[in-house]
């Protein structure tokens, strides 16, 4: 049996009964894959790439690389994490997402996830003493990075997007400091879109349910015209 693993933000949860996102719908279109999902709503880059990372390491005790395949879809530049190895309280975001959050089994450490925005001691402090535009861009490249090449050392096939354009902010990839990370990026790996939700609210013909309350998360329908419109014929020479 193949391996689908797909990760992500809420754009690629597989969690939520109400949506289904692009990896449902990508793995109903290859049946001959199980289907094996990372992502998690609001998480941000850098617990995407190490997620991915960790789940891939398990499989390769079982799974030949070469009957693996890869898709992630990348979130938000500003969206941050720390690793704590204490037991911290912490309210779960919503009152559903796990936050501190674990993916590395037997283990005692957690993920803090911090949001622009969230009120939390943690956030408040970090956005407010510790964030900055560039800075966020080069660790978000850097992940990519680090994904990309960790693929390609073990020969798995893969592709990547993004949920917005703003992964990619043409008026911020010419800062020194980010413009070579950007150019290391393989972009022949990304889908030939700027980010989902431009798709889907420009090319989908369906409107953004939830844009009138500056929800822009696509719907169950819009998810489904971009896997076969976008992702399927991106993998034709793939799978």
């Amino acid at each position: 049996m193949k391996t689908l693993v797909t990760g992500g933000c809420s754009f690629s949860e597989c969690i939520s009964p109400w949506i289904d996102t692009w990896p449902r719908h990508l793995a109903r279109a290859l049946p001959d894959y199980q289907h094996i999902s990372t992502a998690m709503g609001s998480q941000g880059n850098g617990l995407i790439s190490r997620r991915i990372i960790y789940q891939i390491t398990q499989l390769l005790k079982t799974t030949d690389a070469k009957d693996m395949l890869v898709g992630i879809m990348w979130s938000g530049p500003n969206r941050h994490d720390f690793y704590s190895t204490e037991t911290l309280d912490l309210e779960p975001h919503g009152g559903w997402m796990e936050n501190p959050t674990q993916f590395v089994d037997n283990t005692t450490g957690g993920w803090v996830i911090l949001n622009h925005g969230w009120r939390n001691q943690f956030a408040v402090q970090h956005y407010g003493n510790f964030y900055n535009h560039i800075g966020s861009l080069i660790y978000t490249y850097e992940h990519i990075l680090r994904t990309q090449w960790f693929l390609r050392l073990h020969s798995i096939p893969y592709f990547m997007g993004t949920y917005t354009n703003e992964v990619f902010p043409a008026n911020s990839i010419t800062h020194t400091e980010v413009e070579y990370l950007y150019n290391q990026i393989d972009h022949s790996k990304f889908l030939p879109v700027g980010g989902e939700y431009e798709w889907c609210r420009d090319c989908s013909g369906l409107p953004i349910p939830g844009a009138d309350r500056n929800d822009f998360h696509p719907s169950t329908e819009q998810h489904s015209e971009f896997t076969h419109r976008v992702i399927m014929p991106f993998l034709k020479d793939i799978v």
